[in-house]
């Protein structure tokens, strides 16, 4: 499988760990890069001053989608995928539907000034991550951080993981 290849070391998520106000207390027990299936596509939308392109990630597990900066750099190699991932044709529905949510939430101005004008798979990536397992009072823990960013992902990453483990 291609991947996309992180932007992010592993010292610099430790960094940013340590940075953060809240993990000062925190003892890192392990940092892990990890990489999970998504499916990449370009959107095309046709308006009065012309077409507009941008690029959109549809994660392969539970359909989570957001916008992503393309091309990035890719790298080959050998994962293992999880047994519970989407078929590209769900995945695009998954785009789809966030699409009328988007233009239902921010108003019929924007269905009148944009529409869709193509949509083009270019795949199935692997989506970096660094995995930062913790200790804090005798419990562990984990946060997601984003390989290309180093954002943090609660929201985003941490509750594709969590199903994948099986919690």
């Amino acid at each position: 499988m291609k991947v996309i290849y992180p932007q992010i070391d592993e010292a610099r998520v430790r960094d940013v760990f340590r940075r953060q106000f809240f993990n000062r207390k925190k003892k890192i027990v392990k940092v892990e890069g990890s990489y999970l299936p998504f499916y990449l596509f370009q959107l095309s939308f046709h308006s009065k001053r012309g077409v507009k392109t941008f690029s959109v990630i549809c994660d392969g597990c539970k359909g989570n989608v957001r916008r992503i900066q393309w091309p990035q750099p890719l790298i080959s190699l050998r994962l293992n995928s999880p047994k519970n991932v989407l078929d590209e044709e769900k995945a695009l529905e998954k785009v789809k539907d966030q699409l009328r949510w988007f233009s239902f939430r921010f108003g019929l101005r924007i269905q009148k000034k944009y529409s869709l004008e193509s949509v083009v798979s270019l795949g199935k990536i692997g989506y970096p991550f660094w995995l930062v397992y913790y200790k804090k009072n005798g419990a562990y823990n984990f946060f997601v951080y984003d390989g290309l960013s180093g954002k943090k992902e609660d929201y985003f990453a941490k509750g594709i993981f969590l199903e994948l483990l099986g919690l």
